[in-house]
């Protein structure tokens, strides 16, 4: 059950004898690549953008903080109006909000968060101390980008950052309880292996069976647009209607590649049009919650994690579910996708992608 979706604002080296980070591997390198491939992003959507327009005028505040903590922004910062929070440490992303900054509902919230909501009149500063009292279930190896909290017993949220734009975004969902299909998958044996590949076949099945008004845009059913996820994401301009709008989309997405090269790959791609399908737009086991059974083995729960979910072409999911296999994996994850997601199923499709994505800016 998806429960709402919020977008808040906010606002934003020590010497080691024995061992110093790379400077390419610290916060700040991070956070400037990030705030780099934003921008390459823009560009690409706007060729003529105003770059000084783009960057906001926290970006200097941000980096900073990411240097060297977020007491150096506060002395460093003597005229700013103190920030209606509560401490965190730097590494949470609880510590960058803003109770004060507005905030803007995209999504309908179900009765029992508006209830949640409701004691507070200010949204963002109920948002703030809700989160200040929740349970954390997950967080990035960057913490500050990317948190999962328990609200209460049936409704968690996660929690991501823009903060190139200085906003913080957050997805409601129904919590599911059981543990990631990612922690248990080495453990099982390949019949168990199967099992679970046929549970998803028959999820996917009926995802994909929803039904679309031709009158509709591809992209979320917010019709917020099409999104291209990979390191960074790219979103659509303008409303995208057919798999070939979709297509000039995707293939639009290169500032290097010439359009020799462009027209090349995507003359390769099957000329039957096809089918466009509700999809997930990131299956893989972290996204997939499994409880065991009385007899042992592991059964399906739900499929979390969907705020890259919308209708795309049918083969879509088959490109996002692969698209982090490297050369070095050694999972055999990829062995037991469900055919309909499976590289098998749209070979030509996923070979173009692969190839595609090396020239892409937000890969």
């Amino acid at each position: 059950m998806h429960h709402g979706k919020v977008e808040a604002s906010a606002n934003r080296a020590s010497v080691n004898r024995v061992k110093k980070a790379k400077p390419t591997q610290t916060p700040a390198a991070r956070y400037n690549r990030k705030v780099l491939r934003s921008l390459e992003n823009a560009i690409s959507e706007d060729p003529e953008a105003d770059l000084a327009g783009l960057l906001t005028s926290k970006y200097i505040d941000s980096l900073q903080s990411f240097k060297f903590g977020a007491s150096a922004v506060s002395q460093t910062s003597p005229t700013e109006t103190p920030r209606s929070k509560i401490p965190f440490p730097d590494t949470d992303i609880r510590s960058r909000l803003d109770a004060s900054k507005p905030s803007t509902i995209f999504c309908e919230l179900s009765a029992e968060l508006d209830g949640l909501l409701r004691p507070c009149q200010q949204l963002s500063a109920s948002i703030v101390a809700l989160l200040a009292k929740s349970e954390v279930l997950y967080e990035s190896a960057w913490a500050a980008s990317v948190m999962v909290f328990r609200l209460n017993e049936n409704i968690v949220v996660k929690v991501t950052s823009d903060e190139v734009f200085d906003n913080y975004y957050f997805l409601f969902t129904s919590f599911i309880p059981g543990i990631s299909l990612e922690k248990v998958w080495p453990q099982l044996r390949d019949v168990e292996k199967h099992a679970i590949k046929s549970q998803l076949e028959t999820l996917l099945s009926s995802l994909r069976s929803l039904p679309r008004s031709e009158s509709s845009p591809l992209g979320d059913v917010q019709e917020g647009g099409c999104q291209d996820a990979r390191r960074g994401v790219r979103l659509s301009s303008k409303p995208i209607m057919n798999v070939q709008q979709f297509e000039d989309f995707i293939f639009a997405g290169s500032q290097t590649a010439s359009p020799l090269y462009t027209d090349l790959l995507r003359s390769l791609m099957p000329s039957g049009s096809a089918a466009c399908v509700f999809s997930h737009g990131d299956i893989r086991p972290a996204n997939i919650i499994v409880r065991r059974c009385g007899d042992g083995s592991f059964s399906v729960a739900g499929i979390i994690d969907w705020e890259s979910s919308g209708f795309y072409p049918e083969y879509w999911d088959c490109v996002k579910a692969a698209n982090n296999l490297t050369p070095r994996e050694q999972s055999d994850w990829y062995e037991y996708l469900p055919r309909s997601i499976s590289p098998r199923q749209y070979t030509i499709q996923w070979l173009v992608d692969r190839v595609w994505d090396r020239s892409l800016v937000n890969s």
